[in-house]
């Protein structure tokens, strides 16, 4: 399988693209790239990106090509290698601007399985949620930036494993790459990536014991060698933490923090829920999450976006151990440092996650009579899967006043979520979440965020249908 078709574009100076070519005859293999609406004649000659001189099986025959690009913001290029490979790509705003169409798209969604739901005249790799999603890009005005994907990109031990080798796991990368539905959503469309328990195994807790090394080798060459940058290191101005699995990056209205969820959990079991003692995160990651919470965002970055692989609900009773539902204390932790978020004004902040082959939108509000105002509410959306089965009993309820059901929506073999950010007259910003199943649009939530009122309360204005 040779492919050029895995890229990342986080900023307008920059691009890192994922290269397989298993043929060494092909080698050295150049990268160019070249304006797609060229200016003048002196546009219209390729660029050359770089050159591959080697490629082995040490790295599945895999390699990121990183190189820069010149300061042009929502640029659309064309990219090709010389073995016959060829995609576009367009360079994100700044960091605190919109696109100049005025709407800055993301998409969300997790748990992908070929060939599921079973169709005997499908190909055997076929993917039907890449067949919703194509139509899906075709209806968002202006495209989207990229697509954050939440974990279970494969399933390593489902409907059953077939071994524990890093060749099994690379085998299981390369069918979905394989698949003849991923150019129309992966061709032109950068993808981010979160690890989760299908990665490795189900509900992983084992930290990086036993298999996790023979199954992140595949999870690092395919999709973490084009991510965005590690994490900053809490403390230190511009720092990455070395040798971290978590992500940040801030990208037009809004910064990201990608957490990873299955790396350094304690086991979900051994200790209570509530535990003081317990960690999802471990140590570091959660000081780099608190700091990346307090960090101020650059002028009209108006929301933080938290990724998580699994659920940050406690509403899912089904295995709720594996979620955050498990981990309470360092749950409350984060929350109240969101909610801090929101009481100093101007940025929201919204969860988003995946895992449970359902959807649901689920509110945090502060507590009543507290230091946070009502507008410091944190909101979650929580979709999945983009190609798998969905769970015919549901599973999701409220059960106190502390995560407020807004949503819940447990049918449809195909989820996807797509995130719009647009500013309006005022300092505050909207953003629209829309659910797509089985690529229609069936439900959306439009949140307005907290305005720039410093030491100020105010209402929290959200609007569902």
């Amino acid at each position: 399988m040779s492919f050029s078709e895995s890229f990342l574009v986080i900023a307008p100076t920059e691009a890192n693209l994922l290269v397989r070519e298993p043929d060494l005859s092909k080698l050295p293999i150049s990268v160019t790239y070249k304006p797609a609406n060229p200016v003048g004649a002196y546009e219209d000659r390729p660029q050359l990106a770089g050159t591959i001189h080697a490629l082995s099986e040490d790295t599945d025959f895999t390699q990121a090509l990183k190189f820069p690009l010149p300061n042009r913001p929502e640029r659309t290029y064309q990219w090709t290698t010389s073995n016959n490979h060829t995609g576009f790509f367009t360079t994100p705003p700044k960091p605190g601007h919109l696109p100049q169409s005025g709407s800055f798209t993301f998409f969300t969604s997790s748990c992908i399985k070929p060939r599921f739901p079973y169709n005997p005249f499908d190909h055997a790799l076929s993917i039907p949620g890449f067949k919703h999603m194509a139509d899906v890009i075709k209806k968002i005005p202006g495209g989207s930036q990229f697509m954050l994907f939440l974990g279970d990109f494969i399933y390593i031990d489902v409907p059953k494993r077939f071994g524990v080798s890093v060749e099994d796991y690379r085998r299981e990368y390369r069918q979905v790459y394989s698949s003849p539905d991923w150019p129309a959503v992966g061709q032109n469309l950068s993808w981010i990536h979160v690890l989760d328990d299908h990665e490795i195994a189900n509900d992983w807790d084992k930290k990086t014991a036993g298999i996790y090394e023979a199954a992140a080798d595949p999870w690092h060459h395919y999709q973490t060698a084009v991510n965005p940058p590690r994490a900053r290191q809490a403390g230190t101005y511009n720092t990455l933490r070395d040798g971290a699995t978590y992500f940040e990056f801030t990208q037009g209205p809004a910064s990201f923090f990608l957490m990873d969820t299955r790396t350094y959990r304690d086991p979900s079991s051994e200790l209570p829920a509530n535990s003081t003692g317990k960690s999802m995160l471990g140590a570091e990651q959660l000081a780099d999450l608190l700091d990346f919470l307090k960090k101020p965002e650059p002028k009209g970055v108006k929301w933080k976006i938290i990724a998580s692989s699994i659920p940050f609900t406690k509403n899912w009773r089904v295995n709720s151990m594996d979620t955050w539902a498990g981990y309470l204390n360092e749950r409350q932790v984060i929350l109240e440092a969101m909610w801090d978020v929101g009481l100093r004004g101007g940025c929201g902040v919204v969860i988003i996650s995946g895992d449970r082959h359902e959807f649901a939108a689920t509110a945090f509000p502060p507590p009543l009579n507290g230091r946070w105002p009502v507008s410091a509410t944190v909101n979650e959306f929580s979709t999945s899967p983009l190609s798998q089965f969905y769970l015919p009993v549901h599973t999701y309820w409220q059960t106190d006043e502390e995560d407020i059901q807004i949503k819940y929506i447990p049918g449809g073999n195909s989820k996807l979520g797509a995130i719009t950010i647009e500013d309006t007259a005022s300092d505050q910003s909207t953003l629209k979440f829309r659910l797509y199943v089985d690529g229609h649009e069936v439900w959306s939530s439009l949140l307005l965020s907290p305005p720039a009122v410093p030491g100020g309360r105010w209402t929290k204005e959200a609007f569902w249908r």
